[in-house]
């Protein structure tokens, strides 16, 4: 993929602080690639009345009554980033489940991009249900920003890609590069071997090697560190807030096991947890392919 193939990008939106957050990275982002914006708000069916009218004496609106006042306040964003972006998004007010709503409406409208903000999970939510921006992220067959409400200025200028020594894709690299090209950043290698075992070490250096000599083919700034833990991910999270990371960048692909409900666990608790902006996407032996020898990235 590259920055020419980014032509639609869709911001799923509840009008919270956070899906602020997600549209004006998504607007800024858009204006930088010349991309189209779609807004998205979808309606729950399930218990999204009783949440907005816990009174049972109220008499709760129709859908139409809603999706018009929903409309409105679509309406009022579109003009304001219109303003701001000189960009005017294309606005939609949809009902059902949210994440189910959200990969349909991708396809049908063939978006190239999803950016969305996330509360994170915790607890036996995280492990079987998960928020609504991880069941994304594990169904999307595109790439995915995931924002946490702490992100308020929008550009991405420190890129994180953790690289462990499972054997899975490389087009993460390539992703990373199309941010850093975009926004003039630089991108931080770390390696996450699991043990001291000198072979699993010595192939993760191989593998940084590797993805230096492209890097430096760009003439990108970039840094290289290996670092041990035992929990990998908080590894790579504790890395990006020492050294203001403001975009980490994961594949997920390889590690769902049941479509739809589980990630792996590196990335489940990256996307959950992170303070930084998560770019994640499913492994796709047919996308974003990088002319370079194969070998192995986490």
């Amino acid at each position: 993929m590259n920055q020419n193939e980014i032509k639609k990008i869709l911001v799923p939106v509840d009008f919270t602080e956070t899906s602020e957050n997600a549209l004006a990275e998504a607007m800024t982002l858009a204006k930088r690639l010349k991309s189209e914006v779609f807004l998205l708000h979808v309606v729950e069916t399930n218990g999204y009345y009783s949440a907005v009218f816990p009174e049972s004496n109220i008499i709760l609106p129709s859908f139409a009554e809603l999706k018009k006042a929903v409309k409105q306040k679509m309406n009022s964003m579109q003009e304001k980033m219109a303003k701001k972006y000189g960009i005017s998004p294309h606005a939609f007010v949809i009902n059902g489940h949210i994440a189910t709503e959200i990969i349909s409406f991708s396809k049908k409208k063939k978006i190239d991009f999803i950016v969305m903000g996330t509360h994170g999970a915790d607890g036996y939510k995280e492990l079987f249900i998960g928020s609504n921006a991880q069941r994304v992220v594990t169904l999307s067959n595109i790439p995915v920003i995931t924002i946490q409400d702490k992100k308020i200025k929008a550009g991405f200028k420190n890129l994180l890609i953790p690289i462990d020594n499972s054997l899975h894709s490389r087009e993460k690299v390539n992703m990373a590069m199309l941010f850093a090209e975009a926004y003039k950043s630089r991108i931080h290698l770390v390696g996450l071997p699991s043990s001291n075992d000198e072979q699993e070490v010595s192939d993760i250096k191989i593998k940084l090697a590797s993805i230096e000599k492209i890097v430096s083919a760009k003439n990108m700034s970039y840094k290289t560190s290996i670092i041990h833990g035992k929990n990998l991910a908080k590894t790579a999270i504790k890395y990006a807030e020492e050294n203001n990371n403001d975009l980490i960048v994961i594949n997920t692909g390889h590690e769902s096991k049941l479509t739809g409900i589980f990630m792996g666990a590196f990335a489940q608790q990256i996307v959950n947890h992170a303070k930084a902006p998560v770019l994640s996407f499913k492994h796709s032996p047919d996308h974003y392919s990088i002319d370079t020898p194969g070998f192995g990235i986490g």
